[in-house]
């Protein structure tokens, strides 16, 4: 009998542990993947998404729209206090207004174009034909000197979950 729980012991452990989980690192949250992957899937294209947020999120709402004859999707993401993160997704190249952009690397193989102003903080990339833009905004501006609860650290790394 022991043998036999032995061996289920086993092949349970073993399960486990071909299974993909992906632990959410610290100072980061997870969010409701299945709505989103719901919503995903009426798209004409399949972008990725990232394996976790930078924001305790409590609700998301998804929108679908089409501009100059492409079809877009927005995933907004909202906090209890009213912070937001947006992630674009668009087939193709997307029109992104810069005030002041920066580039950087965001893995070996992808390059983005980040921008922080007084509102906002915005990272933008493309990866297989799909455009990905992650829009930062808290609910109040801050005042001056003072830093927005996202960084631009944990944008690139959110980034880089999209592709893991």
């Amino acid at each position: 009998m022991w043998k036999r729980f032995g061996i289920l012991f086993f092949c349970l452990l073993m399960i486990n542990a071909c299974s993909k989980t992906h632990a959410v690192p610290s100072g980061y949250h997870s969010y409701n993947m299945e709505k989103v992957s719901s919503a995903i899937e009426q798209l004409d294209f399949q972008p990725e998404l990232p394996e976790y947020i930078p924001i305790p999120m409590i609700s998301v709402v998804s929108d679908i729209y089409q501009d100059e004859g492409k079809q877009l999707m927005d995933l907004s993401f909202y906090t209890q206090d009213n912070d937001l993160l947006t992630i674009q997704f668009s087939q193709g190249e997307m029109d992104t207004p810069w005030m002041d952009p920066e580039e950087l690397s965001i893995n070996d193989e992808i390059d983005g174009v980040y921008e922080d102003n007084r509102f906002s903080k915005k990272l933008t990339w493309e990866r297989d034909g799909v455009t990905y833009l992650m829009t930062y905004r808290a609910s109040v501006a801050p005042e001056e000197g003072n830093e927005q609860s996202v960084t631009r650290q944990q944008l690139v790394e959110v980034a880089r979950s999209f592709h893991s």
